[in-house]
């Protein structure tokens, strides 16, 4: 018996069952041994049963003659030459095996074959992961230094706003001191509106957190994509709030690192 077993990307489990119809009756026991060990990803299984040719006493020789003869008469009728090989002869319903009959010993087999075909599944998925976890952390640590870029930048924008207020209301040949009701209302409200502290802190809190759970052992995809929903939501806040060039650019690099940490996110289980 032998076993193959392949995967891609999916949001939740699936299982594929392609193997030969006698087997489908173990279709619900494989997929029960897939999903306690795959929690994510569309998983393709395939068995099939390797005859050693050197072993005829499995093979049933009149029903094999029985067969090839039907598979000549089917090439001549179609027009077709050349030979008719060894391997698709034992194909036919030719081989004796006990074990298409006694399910118990037949289900022992397909689920050591399924158990090895898994070990290298996920041994493999493993390997990947261990190098998508060092691509996610620098993409973090680059939201992180953004982010620090624009803590920098963030307490400039009450005093640029100020200057920028005085030479407007110059230019307009109106006289107003800083300290004249209108003007530092006006102040005040533009430095409530674009105070992005609080959006900030809430980065640096998301960006701990993916890298505490990228860390854990077992499935993590899930509270992954949901952590990167939050910070992709304050990266947009911030992104709206502040107009100063030197945070756009911070804000254009952290989306950026934001759209490769959802491309990979894909493939975490």
């Amino acid at each position: 018996m032998v076993a193959e077993c392949s995967s891609v990307n999916r949001k939740s489990a699936e299982v594929v069952f392609a193997a030969a119809r006698e087997y489908w009756v173990f279709e619900p026991r494989v997929r029960e041994e897939i999903l306690a060990r795959i929690s994510r990803g569309r998983v393709t299984v395939n068995m099939t049963i390797v005859v050693d040719e050197s072993k005829t006493e499995h093979i049933d020789r009149e029903a094999a003659k029985a067969y090839y003869k039907e598979l000549v008469a089917l090439q001549k009728a179609l027009g077709l030459t050349g030979e008719i090989p060894l391997k698709l002869v034992l194909a036919g319903p030719c081989i004796k095996n006990d074990l298409l009959h006694d399910p118990d010993k037949l289900w022992s087999v397909v689920k050591k074959a399924l158990g090895t075909a898994l070990d290298a599944l996920v041994k493999m998925r493993a390997k990947e992961g261990r190098n998508l976890q060092v691509a996610l952390k620098r993409e973090v640590v680059n939201i992180g230094r953004a982010a620090s870029g624009i803590y920098e930048h963030a307490d400039r924008l009450k005093e640029r706003h100020r200057k920028t207020l005085e030479e407007r209301l110059a230019d307009a040949g109106l006289q107003r001191e800083i300290s004249d009701p209108h003007v530092a209302a006006e102040i005040a409200l533009f430095a409530e509106r674009c105070d992005i502290t609080e959006e900030l802190d809430r980065i640096t809190s998301h960006g701990e957190q993916f890298l505490e759970k990228l860390n854990e052992k077992g499935p993590v995809g899930r509270t992954l994509e949901f952590i990167l929903q939050e910070m992709i939501r304050e990266w947009n806040t911030i992104g709206s709030k502040a107009s100063d060039i030197s945070i756009s650019r911070f804000v254009i690099e952290a989306k950026t690192s934001l759209d490769r940490l959802r491309e990979q996110l894909a493939n975490i289980e």
